[in-house]
């Protein structure tokens, strides 16, 4: 008896339904096997979510969408609600989706290491992104007027938070600081009235206006 769900792919980042019954099956999106309890653990979508979007939003975003150049995704050309980005891109260039009106999720390949200031800025559909740890520097404003976003996790490498980078993401809730971090500059969370509390590595330097004034800091 067959017991489905639906989660991303490990391999390649595709949202493909999983049969839980079994230990591995292969990826039709990309065709390598993989261990099912990786593809529910990675990031799991519930199934109505999955439904939303049509068969052709689960493939990689063609590059006809893409405006790349030297491994630096300069600008996002396209109308999907689900991005998953190719590993040819390496940079996420300033202003590459600045207010992509149907942007709801996007999958990012290993190969990224960089998102520059204001990359995401005022996608207020964006509800879940995937990052990889090998991304060590976001610039400033990189979501900034992402209204959707109701939770998110840096990338193991991050030492910074930069000013104004969540600036306005009013739905945000929960945020969660690697142990790398060292600092988050003036400014960075401004307006993000929804987050109450956080945990912040022991040793961050936090600066004046980085959070509002009703969210309650706690250094571990």
């Amino acid at each position: 008896m067959m017991n489905m769900n639906h989660g991303f792919c490990p391999l390649c980042g595709a949202v493909i339904p999983v049969d839980l019954s079994k230990e591995a099956m292969i990826c039709p999106a990309c065709g390598r096997p993989f261990i099912n309890a990786q593809a529910i653990t990675a990031d799991p979508t519930p199934a109505p979510q999955t439904l939303a979007f049509t068969k052709k939003e689960f493939s990689t975003t063609p590059l006809s969408d893409l405006e790349i150049e030297h491994g630096v995704l300069l600008r996002y050309k396209g109308k999907n609600s689900y991005v998953i980005l190719p590993d040819c891109i390496k940079e996420i260039g300033s202003n590459a989706f600045l207010a992509a009106r149907n942007l709801r999720n996007v999958i990012m390949p290993d190969s990224i290491t960089k998102i520059g200031a204001q990359a995401f800025s005022e996608c207020r559909q964006l509800v879940k992104l995937r990052m990889p740890e090998t991304v060590t520097l976001i610039g400033k404003g990189a979501f900034s007027g992402c209204k959707s976003l109701t939770a998110f996790t840096l990338p193991f490498g991050i030492q910074t938070v930069a000013s104004d980078t969540f600036w306005g993401c009013t739905a945000l809730k929960s945020i969660q600081f690697p142990p790398t971090l060292r600092r988050i500059e003036t400014n960075a969370f401004h307006g993000c009235t929804a987050l109450l509390s956080v945990e912040v590595p022991a040793g961050t330097v936090i600066a004046d206006g980085a959070f509002p004034a009703q969210t309650s800091i706690t250094q571990i």
